[in-house]
């Protein structure tokens, strides 16, 4: 799964999620908050991160493209993903970090070849 993140300056917690904002943050603050709160049980057994990077230059892309962090997370099947991301836990505990931290993400499913 390739994930691509642009943080917001400032993160924006939701009315319904001002009790998991905590003091103010940045929104790279806020996606290390997401980021904990996956590693505290909610990644599926067998998922990994094979690659973390921060961008140097767009060599080619869409004018004004930017992003702050580029990650290739390997999960052992769709089906374990969907099930971390649609679990009752995330929604309440981790998504909404996520929504106050990013300005824009891309999140694009691939599959290896030889």
């Amino acid at each position: 799964m390739l994930n691509l993140w642009s943080y917001r300056p400032t993160a924006i917690y939701a009315p319904e999620h001002a009790h998991l904002a905590g003091t103010p943050c940045t929104g790279a603050e806020a996606m290390a908050r997401y980021v904990s709160v996956l590693r505290d049980g909610l990644i599926p057994e067998g998922a990994e991160v094979t690659f973390r990077a921060v961008p140097v230059v767009n060599v080619i892309a869409a004018e004004g493209e930017s992003w702050d962090i580029v990650a290739i997370n390997k999960y052992p099947s769709l089906e374990s993903f969907k099930g971390m991301i649609e679990s009752e836990r995330y929604r309440v505990e981790a998504l909404p970090h996520r929504l106050a931290g990013q300005e824009d993400t891309r999140l694009i499913m691939m599959e290896g070849v030889d």
